[in-house]
């Protein structure tokens, strides 16, 4: 009879390492991906919102600077599932979404508005340029992590991050581990230095300039910081001061076109970590801890069971 139960341990131990095995190497690399579409469950599109102030900002209609402005943003994402089927998407196994951001200031007056489109890897996040990706309809070298989301099981490390208004990658550096409302997050900031990104004809006086118009350089910088939830990559919270800035001929800023602060609404920020403490608890569940309760519970039945069926019948009383 111990040699039957043995025999039986055995099998329930070989079955439970196997369990484990494919819990941590088939299932989860199944799972731990962005989804195709990050709206599955609010119709299809999601919406994120900021909030925050502008110490300056530029009134086309008046040719003056207003201050502390009251600043909303919004942005809605979709993804394009169609996009994601094709052969050339599922040959890197790639996700596509579309994006469109719009700040308005408080009297409803829009401030800017931008698409995006990007092709991405959906375990890494690596931009592809691929499928139809573009910034404001324009065709861009994409490059670095997708700006609306960090890695499956983010590393404590420098990225390059892509800048939409760059329009190229630029590093983003881990600085800490921190908590949001009981949820781990990493900290990563990043720090753009003043960079002309174009031109603006305006008024020679609005610049200093004699005549009557001057093309002034454009020119931008940037203090971003993200939290990211590590295993999911999802960013849970966000922060930037964006400055820009005309210059006129002597190469000295002369009109402030945005000077602002904007971040994640405290609402927004709650939602996101619930979110996310959902998905990575399910993930921790899938990755670590079945698949350890699995592998120690199947080597103790299997020691247990390989003694049992070992062991000699004992001598029967003469």
């Amino acid at each position: 009879m111990k040699r039957g139960v043995g025999i039986a341990l055995v099998g329930l131990g070989v079955f439970l390492v196997v369990l484990a095995a494919l819990l941590r190497f088939t299932v989860v690399p199944a799972v731990a991906k962005a989804p195709l579409s990050p709206g599955e469950d609010s119709g299809g599109v999601t919406q994120t919102d900021q909030s925050g102030v502008a110490a300056v900002l530029f009134d086309p209609a008046t040719l003056t600077e207003r201050t502390d402005v009251p600043l909303v943003s919004t942005r809605f994402t979709r993804g394009d599932v169609p996009a994601s089927q094709t052969s050339e998407a599922l040959a890197d196994d790639l996700a596509i979404w579309e994006s469109f951001l719009r700040t308005e200031d408080n009297t409803g007056t829009v401030v800017t508005a931008s698409t995006l489109r990007v092709a991405f890897d959906r375990v890494t996040s690596e931009l592809a340029n691929c499928c139809g990706a573009n910034f404001d309809g324009r065709e861009v070298e994409f490059a670095g992590v997708n700006p609306l989301k960090f890695p499956m099981f983010t590393e404590p490390k420098e990225y390059a991050y892509f800048d939409a208004t760059l329009e190229e990658a630029v590093p983003i550096t881990y600085v800490g581990t921190e908590e949001i409302e009981g949820l781990t997050v990493y900290r990563f900031e990043q720090s753009i230095e003043a960079r002309q990104i174009g031109t603006l004809e305006v008024p020679g006086s609005l610049v200093d300039f004699p005549l009557a118009t001057f093309v002034a350089p454009r020119f931008y910088a940037n203090e971003r910081t993200l939290w990211v939830e590590p295993i999911t990559g999802a960013i849970v919270k966000g922060e930037e001061r964006q400055l820009q800035t005309l210059r006129g001929q002597d190469g000295n800023d002369k009109v402030t076109v945005i000077d602002a602060v904007v971040g994640t609404t405290a609402n927004e920020v709650s939602e996101g970590v619930e979110t996310a403490k959902s998905l990575s608890g399910l993930i921790t569940l899938l990755n670590s801890t079945l698949p350890l309760i699995g592998l120690i519970l199947g080597l103790i039945l299997l020691v247990v069971g390989i003694v049992l069926v070992a062991m000699r019948p004992g001598r029967r009383a003469a």
